[in-house]
């Protein structure tokens, strides 16, 4: 997975494709977790993602306690470049708020939290010139300094949200209606199987509810290939909402194409409290990129024949 967050599966299976490009055998998926990855899906491949998650919050000083179900969605498409993929994500939420202060009273609501439309663009991507050995496993998987250095990409989107929100932000003001989004994704690969995402975020920049944050990641895929697990941090601060959030979870490639994950997390915060969980899939559903690989492989051998037959005279 070349991971927003990783099938890091997949990337960790094909490390060795990086050098040459972004596209992978198998599902390059940013799940499980919330970080984006450097790399993009490909040319000519799209694939969607999807987590179904419930979270339980309780907000004392406000007197709120919230129940959340909902389904966060994404679709990539990787176009015009092998560097280039565009990017539609949201979140459909069902919200049960109770107010507690004097009586106790419900509010529900089912709508569109937010979808975003954006697209990322792979700056730079390093190129080890490392030396592999048939008969020493501490050669092939000892740390290296210069694994550390990642694969830079960045993102530029818009947030198109609902006018009547219904979490803690709408309590502060009336929230816009579009705002930006920006980001830096930074990818590297410390020691074998394992693949660390960083990205730095600002999200509503432009509004009076602007929020900055990070999201670091770090997934190990185990020693049968299929299975990986990640552990991951999320830092929040904004003028109505800081938090500091915790996630692990796994996941497993039953195919080349499927990926099915699960993750739990916590706040470390009281006001709100933050428990929450999500199970998901991500499935690579259109892939003509062999297809150019096919075509760009014909087109050079047949330049080659081309000066072959112009050096020699036939």
């Amino acid at each position: 997975m070349m991971k927003k967050n990783i099938l890091l599966t997949t990337i960790l299976l094909n490390i060795s494709s990086l050098a040459i490009g972004q596209y992978t055998d198998v599902v390059n998926s940013n799940n499980p977790g919330k970080s984006i990855g450097a790399y993009s899906v490909g040319r000519k491949v799209i694939q969607a993602e999807s987590e179904f998650f419930y979270e339980k919050s309780e907000h004392r000083g406000l007197y709120t306690r919230q129940h959340n179900f909902g389904v966060n969605y994404e679709v990539r498409y990787g176009v015009w470049r092998e560097q280039f993929e565009a990017i539609f994500d949201g979140t459909l939420l069902y919200n049960d708020t109770e107010t507690y202060r004097f009586l106790s009273t419900n509010e529900r609501k089912l709508g569109f939290y937010r979808n975003t439309l954006g697209a990322k663009y792979l700056l730079y991507n390093p190129e080890f010139q490392q030396q592999s050995s048939l008969y020493s496993w501490k050669v092939n998987n000892e740390f290296r300094w210069s694994n550390l250095i990642p694969a830079v990409s960045v993102y530029l989107g818009a947030n198109l949200f609902s006018k009547n929100r219904f979490l803690y932000e709408a309590l502060n003001e009336d929230p816009a209606v579009v705002t930006p989004k920006a980001m830096v994704s930074l990818q590297s690969h410390p020691i074998a199987r394992v693949v660390l995402v960083a990205n730095l975020i600002g999200d509503n920049f432009a509004s009076k509810n602007a929020q900055w944050s990070y999201i670091v990641t770090l997934t190990h895929n185990l020693y049968n290939e299929r299975w990986s697990i990640f552990l991951e941090n999320e830092g929040i601060t904004s003028s109505y909402y800081k938090d500091v959030i915790l996630r692990g979870g796994a996941s497993f490639l039953v195919n080349d194409n499927l990926q099915v994950n699960a993750w739990i997390g916590s706040t470390w915060k009281i006001t709100p409290t933050r428990y929450m969980g999500a199970v998901g899939v991500s499935y690579r559903f259109y892939d003509k990129h062999r297809e150019i690989e096919f075509k760009e492989k014909l087109k050079a051998r047949e330049e080659e024949n081309k000066a072959d037959a112009e050096l020699f005279g036939f």
